[in-house]
């Protein structure tokens, strides 16, 4: 890796890293709110910034580095500019949604830099169609580069109707709703799986099994899937079953392709210390039990029930957000140089790990209550405890770039080129 495109990347992780504090920030003054009584900022408020700015602060920022990072390659210096320019605009419009949303909620000029990230969105995926034939065909990122960058242009439906229904004032709770889950569902399951998988299918080492023939099945079930959000709203039978087929399909070639790849993977040598392949191993767990869950969710009853439970609900969105995407993104900046694991970083990482576990077992806690009808005393203490050790881990780690970054120029012999 050329020494260009290394510090490029390393500024970019560098910045997902605050961002990721941010996010933590705003999580632990939301629990904080719950937990104590505190005037200041409006919780819904302080929730619509906190979820914007983690998707496209965080997660997306990191995905659109990433693609970047796979296509400069076979890209000439000219031609990279342009996606340095729109990386810029995505973070402009991440903090300007995370400040509007902050202090006005869901108004006009919120709602005018939901849609630049929009436009974003396409402006991205205008780009690398354009570059794309620079890619070759053969490469094993590309047809999951394509399909994610289309899928986040098609969750842009559900927040664009919910805009509308805002400002026309023709809102309705299942509509409402029904909007809220097809952007969760495309950007969870379309946008952000596809985007990972093309960064994983580029750190594989080459003669590693091509993942390229489970593709087909990803894309195919990722449209029928949604209605697992919805079976609330009582489809027809025939989408139900086609439906259940799809859950059931996706969560077994999941399956079959972690015990087919198994072997494989113990062959390689990833060069990182052990801990950054414990987190990748708990990131394929975090993934599986999530495939899980959803399949179970086709039981029309249970859906409705566990769809009715707000903690039970944003369990699942956390261990999604937080235990999949959230610990691969730290997982794969360790593991292709982009972050360093010092020894401040690791316990940074195991900090923000202990956070991710805990914040799991207290909204379980929470969820499995509510079925009971039964008051956890202090669970809301717990929570706010568990959001604080997420932002100490995001803190420490960004904190651990910095100083292995400031180590690096320290210990750099002066020489007129690194000028």
């Amino acid at each position: 890796m050329n020494q260009t495109k290394l510090s490029l990347a390393k500024k970019w992780f560098l910045i997902g890293l605050l961002n990721l504090a941010i996010v933590a920030l705003y999580g632990s003054l939301m629990r904080y709110k719950i937990a104590f009584d505190f005037p200041f900022f409006h919780q819904k408020y302080l929730l619509h910034a906190h979820s914007h700015f983690a998707f496209s602060g965080w997660i997306s920022h990191i995905i659109y580095s990433g693609i970047v990072l796979v296509i400069m390659d076979h890209l000439k210096p000219e031609q990279i500019k342009k996606y340095k320019y729109l990386i810029n605009f995505n973070l402009f419009v991440s903090f300007g949604m995370l400040i509007s949303f902050t202090i006005v909620g869901y108004k006009s000029i919120a709602i005018v830099f939901s849609s630049l990230s929009i436009v974003m969105a396409v402006l991205f995926t205008f780009a690398y169609f354009g570059d794309k034939k620079y890619l070759p065909i053969t490469h094993p990122s590309r047809r999951w580069i394509l399909s994610g960058l289309a899928l986040n242009i098609l969750s842009a439906l559900g927040p664009l109707y919910l805009a509308y229904m805002i400002v026309t004032k023709t809102i309705t709770s299942d509509l409402y709703l029904g909007s809220l889950y097809y952007y969760l569902h495309f950007q969870y399951n379309g946008w952000f799986f596809f985007g990972a998988m093309s960064l994983i299918v580029y750190a594989l080492p080459k003669g590693f099994p091509n993942l390229n023939k489970y593709y087909w099945v990803f894309i195919s079930t990722v449209i029928p899937t949604f209605l697992l959000s919805v079976l609330w709203s009582m489809p027809p039978m025939w989408l139900y079953l086609l439906t259940l087929f799809a859950a059931l399909l996706e969560m077994g070639v999941w399956i079959y392709m972690l015990f087919k790849l198994a072997p494989d993977f113990k062959k390689i040598k990833f060069g990182t210390p052990k801990w950054v392949n414990y987190i990748l191993y708990f990131v394929i767990f975090a993934m599986t039990l999530k495939f899980v869950l959803q399949t179970l969710s086709v039981i029309p009853s249970l859906s409705r029930l566990v769809f009715g439970i707000r903690p039970i609900v944003i369990a699942y969105l956390h261990l999604v957000l937080l235990g999949v995407y959230s610990l691969f993104i730290l997982g794969y900046g360790f593991l292709k140089g982009f972050l360093r694991p010092t020894p401040f970083a690791k316990i940074g990482a195991i900090t923000f790990f202990i956070g991710v576990f805990l914040n799991e077992l207290f909204l379980a806690i929470q969820g499995f209550s509510a079925f009971a009808y039964v008051v956890v005393p202090f669970n809301n203490y717990f929570l706010f405890t568990a959001a604080l050790i997420l932002l100490l881990g995001a803190l420490l780690l960004f904190i651990s770039q910095i100083k292995a970054t400031n180590h690096t120029l320290l210990n750099t012999p002066h020489h007129p080129d690194n000028e």
